[in-house]
């Protein structure tokens, strides 16, 4: 079983931290690859906000391109929409039985999962890596906290939000750090995200 990790995001845009964290949670549990899953359609976000999806998902491209391991994912755009991961995880396990996921989430992530749906369905299907996010503190008696389903990554919290850069970006303020190359030169290229 080729063990592989998936990163669910809207990807609004991609950026640098995303990559340090997948590469931090593929060392951690010796992932042999990882997928960046673009969600058209998050139901707990407004998609008004968002980039167009093709746009989305060649970011994504763009800053996965050459990285060994890392690929972008797309299935989420043949499925209803809004996207809901367990509907995702049982389309991606019957289409790649010889694989073994593992759902790679932050903090703050996993304390809403509880109304996820079906959340119990989920860690019947993959084991969930979990990474530290700021503001996003794991109380020792929240209910999914010690599940044997769920690891928790003891490491340093990335400051980066695409919400913070979506708004440096509509001030025409630099983030060429926050961003792989090949993103931050299409977004100024196209000028996205622009007020």
């Amino acid at each position: 079983m080729k063990k592989t990790g998936l990163l669910f995001g809207t990807f609004n845009p991609i950026h640098n931290s995303h990559l340090v964290v997948a590469a931090s949670m593929a060392h951690w549990k010796s992932l042999e690859e990882i997928w960046f899953v673009v969600t058209p359609h998050n139901p707990h976000k407004d998609k008004s906000n968002l980039l167009d999806d093709t746009e989305r998902l060649h970011l994504v491209k763009l800053a996965t391109e050459g990285l060994p391991g890392f690929k972008a994912c797309a299935v989420e755009f043949d499925l209803p929409q809004p996207n809901y991961t367990i509907d995702t995880l049982r389309s991606l396990t019957k289409q790649h039985p010889d694989r073994a996921f593992h759902l790679l989430m932050g903090a703050d992530n996993l304390l809403s999962f509880p109304r996820w749906k079906d959340a119990e369905g989920i860690l019947s299907l993959v084991e969930v890596l979990v990474y530290p996010r700021p503001g996003a503190n794991i109380p020792e008696d929240f209910a999914f906290a010690s599940h044997p389903r769920i690891s928790v990554l003891q490491a340093p919290m990335m400051e980066q939000s695409a919400t913070q850069i979506r708004a440096q970006l509509g001030l025409q303020k630099e983030v060429n750090d926050d961003l792989p190359g090949a993103v931050a030169a299409y977004i100024q290229a196209r000028q996205l995200y622009r007020s």
